[in-house]
C-alpha cells in the first residue's frame, strides 16, 4: 500500500508538471505575439533583421538561465 506522503509527493509533482506545461505554452505564445507586434510596427524590408535580433536575444537569455539555474556551479 502507498503511504500518504508518497501520494502527496505525486500530487505536487503532477501540479508542478502541469504548471510547467502552462508556462512553456505561455512562453511560446508570448514569443509569437511579440513577433507579430514587430511585424506590425517594422517595415517589411527590415523585419528579418529584427526577427533575427529578437530570436538571438531570446536564445541568449535562455542560455543564461540554463547556465545559472540548471548547471551546478563547481
Amino acid at each position: 500500500m502507498v503511504n500518504r506522503e508518497k501520494i502527496e509527493d505525486y500530487f505536487y509533482l503532477g501540479i508542478f508538471l502541469i504548471a510547467m506545461l502552462f508556462a512553456v505554452l505561455a512562453t511560446f505564445k508570448l514569443y509569437y505575439s511579440i513577433d507579430m507586434l514587430i511585424g506590425n510596427f517594422i517595415d517589411y524590408r527590415y523585419k528579418p533583421i529584427y526577427d533575427g535580433l529578437f530570436a538571438l536575444s531570446v536564445l541568449a537569455i535562455s542560455i543564461y538561465f540554463i547556465k545559472a539555474r540548471l548547471i551546478k556551479k563547481e
